[in-house]
């Protein structure tokens, strides 16, 4: 068994090791709140649904719908009875399932026990995934009538193309309504293993336990196989702008291009310089200048987002109709005027002490730790990322920022998706 223990004197004392029988294990022990969260992590996400679009979605939100001993009204007030929440999740790159519960033991043992139940003994009820497909073509049905979600369905297809990251993580009406139980046996089997988890408690429990409920798991999910990393999506440097008629009092503009990965040596140069181009609303040069000196948005933000394959660098708001074209063009001079000076020393010296002082508070809580056992653990970032992280922003030099910048976010290849009114002259 493969072990690997942060020090006793680091921010935050990660447990690693690799259990016997190949599951990824992070064990975070803080005893200040008699809780324990735990979350298991599997590579399972919609970029795995092959041509099933909406598949590992579906997969998911059966998770908790029944058992082979409980259906789910039964699940859910066992677990209500022990004061105990139970969730699942899904993404593009994984699937999950967590649970929060007290950390006494006649509590969590009962907790535990109907978490492992659902893991290994889910079984698909007929009538919870017929609800379950019905509901999901509802929302998506609602998610035709919201710009911003037609926005940013249009901006993923647009950039990934016949990548895997393409389409919706919920798949489409005609995708989910093709959609069987036993797609989603099959998929939960081939992905829902132990070879393709990574799980992750952090709270009030001590290693012996925590090693006796990765016996227990492992006792009762199958092995299976890793499923493989989805491939980066090709570079495409073709610039291409699409306008979607849709009739609504403000228009939803969506921008950008593939950004970069988590372990990229520019990574914490381009925290800085995101954070001060519109990563933090509220300072942001895009935030102050478009909506504080021109009142032409309610809010906008940039955002690298990471993934197994590339994620996308994104900038996206929403103005007036009659605002399109200023806001657009006042946008794009704000980023090119950035990319080509970069931050002043001013704003990278406050922007450095603002990100160093508000990363203590983003570890208040359990599931603040867990989000970042989740980058660590799921992304194979070095396990002393949080311990170091500090010190890397304070490394980081200006010049390093305006480099990374003109290396990272390139204007001209942004890919530029606009949803409203039909356009007249006047807009853009």
């Amino acid at each position: 068994m493969k072990k690997d223990t942060v020090t006793a004197n680091s921010i935050v004392p990660i447990q690693y090791w690799q259990s016997k029988k190949g599951a990824h294990v992070y064990l975070v022990q803080r005893s200040e709140i008699p809780t324990v969260n735990i979350e298991i992590l599997f590579r399972a996400g919609s970029s795995l649904d092959g041509k099933k679009q909406g598949l590992s979605h579906m997969t998911n939100i059966m998770l908790n719908q029944g058992t082979k001993s409980y259906d789910a009204d039964a699940v859910a007030d066992k677990f209500a009875d022990v004061g105990a929440h139970f969730r699942v999740s899904s993404g593009k790159d994984s699937g999950c399932i967590g649970l929060k519960c007290l950390s006494e033991k006649k509590y969590f043992n009962l907790a535990f026990k109907l978490f492992l139940e659902i893991l290994c003994s889910v079984n698909f009820p007929k009538q919870a995934f017929q609800r379950r497909q019905k509901q999901t073509i509802s929302a998506l049905q609602m998610q035709e009538q919201v710009p911003a979600y037609i926005a940013q369905d249009a901006f993923y297809n647009t950039l990934y193309k016949e990548h895997a990251y393409a389409h919706n993580i919920e798949g489409t009406k005609k995708s989910v309504m093709l959609l069987t139980q036993a797609d989603a046996e099959r998929f939960y089997k081939q992905y829902y293993v132990l070879n393709n988890a990574t799980i992750i408690m952090v709270g009030d429990i001590s290693r012996l336990d925590a090693e006796n409920m990765i016996d227990k798991i492992a006792e009762n999910l199958a092995q299976g196989e890793e499923a493989p990393v989805i491939a980066s999506a090709v570079l495409s440097k073709k610039r291409e702008q699409s306008h979607i008629e849709f009739p609504s009092e403000q228009t939803n503009v969506w921008m950008g291009h593939l950004g970069m990965s988590y372990h990229d040596p520019d990574y914490y140069a381009m925290r800085i310089g995101n954070d001060i181009l519109g990563g933090s609303s509220i300072t942001s040069r895009l935030f102050t200048q478009i909506r504080g000196e021109h009142g032409l948005v309610y809010g906008i933000s940039s955002s690298f987002q990471f993934s197994d394959a590339t994620g996308p660098f994104l900038i996206h708001f929403a103005t007036k109709n009659s605002t399109v074209k200023k806001a657009l063009s006042l946008t794009q001079s704000i980023l090119a005027n950035y990319i080509s000076k970069g931050p002043t020393q001013k704003e990278f010296l406050r922007t450095k002490q603002k990100i160093n002082n508000e990363f203590p508070l983003s570890l208040a809580t359990n599931y603040d730790i867990i989000n970042y056992l989740v980058q660590i653990g799921f992304y194979k970032l070095p396990l002393d990322y949080i311990n170091t992280y500090q010190a890397k922003i304070a490394a980081v030099s200006l010049d390093e920022v305006k480099t990374a910048l003109k290396k990272h976010i390139r204007p001209d290849e942004m890919i530029k998706i606009i949803v409203g009114p039909k356009r007249t002259n006047k807009q853009h």
